[in-house]
């Protein structure tokens, strides 16, 4: 058995409902690109920030053939690890540090909601767009991968202990690796 490391989400001392994030939070990387004579082309990312919402999540109405095995739910834990890269339009007089912070905490937010009640996420690919556009305010181009990793309940009743989504398990079943890029249209030259 191990414990895993989560710590409630938390915003001006207040904790959110249903909302966790996994420690350690993210690890920030930056690549840049530069060809001879060119302008540098700089991206800046975070990968490994883990999130779990106990409740609010749900998937359904999607396409189905004979080879689904994937139930309709509207009620389920949405947990993933959280990979995401942005390329800015401009360099210089660029705060970077607060740009991340703020790719960051757009990320948490849209999973998570307001944090005194949550709210309803129909799939994590809504999820993952919703961040998308509103990073995008800000820079140029950004990628979100946000895979699905299951958490299910445990039934604890012939325990004689009644679970309240408390004590979850894990899946290592195969599941979807949802990947989204969103970039601005490059305006005309006149």
């Amino acid at each position: 058995m191990e414990e895993a490391p989560w710590r409630r989400l938390e915003k001006n001392g207040a904790e959110h409902v249903h909302a966790f994030i996994h420690s350690p939070e993210a690890c920030r990387f930056c690549d840049v690109e530069q060809n001879l004579n060119g302008v540098p082309v700089v991206h800046s990312g975070l990968k490994d920030m883990t999130l779990l919402k106990t409740t609010q999540s749900g998937f359904e109405g999607f396409l189905k053939d004979r080879f689904t095995t994937l139930q309709e739910t509207r009620e389920r834990c949405f947990c993933t690890s959280v990979y995401s890269r942005w390329r800015y339009n401009q360099i210089r007089n660029v705060d970077f540090n607060a740009a991340w912070k703020c790719a960051k905490a757009t990320i948490v937010e849209k999973f998570s909601g307001p944090y005194d009640r949550g709210e309803f996420s129909p799939s994590v690919q809504k999820t993952l767009y919703d961040s998308q556009v509103l990073i995008l305010q800000r820079v140029e181009e950004i990628e979100i991968v946000m895979p699905n990793q299951h958490y299910f309940t445990i039934d604890m009743t012939k325990m004689g202990i009644v679970n309240k989504d408390e004590v979850l398990l894990p899946l290592d079943n195969p599941s979807g690796n949802i990947t989204g890029t969103l970039r601005r249209r490059q305006l005309a030259k006149l």
